[in-house]
């Protein structure tokens, strides 16, 4: 455990409040974002902001893959209706 004491700069974990606010502003620049918070979850001494982006990135991939899917299922009714059209075209009967 970390000792506590009156200064932070002895802890190469700590991170101010004003590091914070920065690295906010840093992440929510397109695609400049997204490139630091790559470098930032794999490069650098600091464990509390290698954790924070790498905890970013696994937010960032399940809301994608939450949006894919359901994006899919909105499309699957129009897909299915393609199919069965094409297939009557061709007049395939299943």
């Amino acid at each position: 455990m970390a000792k506590k004491s009156g200064k932070a700069g002895k802890d190469k974990n700590f991170i101010s409040i004003w590091q914070w606010l920065l690295l906010f502003l840093l992440f929510a620049l397109p695609c400049i974002g997204l490139v630091f918070l790559g470098i930032f979850a794999f490069i650098g001494e600091n464990e509390s902001r290698k954790n924070y982006c790498r905890a970013s990135i696994i937010l960032i991939l399940l809301a994608v893959v939450i949006w894919g899917g359901i994006i899919m299922l909105g499309l699957s009714s129009a897909i299915i209706a393609a199919i069965q059209t094409w297939l009557q075209q061709h007049h395939w009967h299943f």
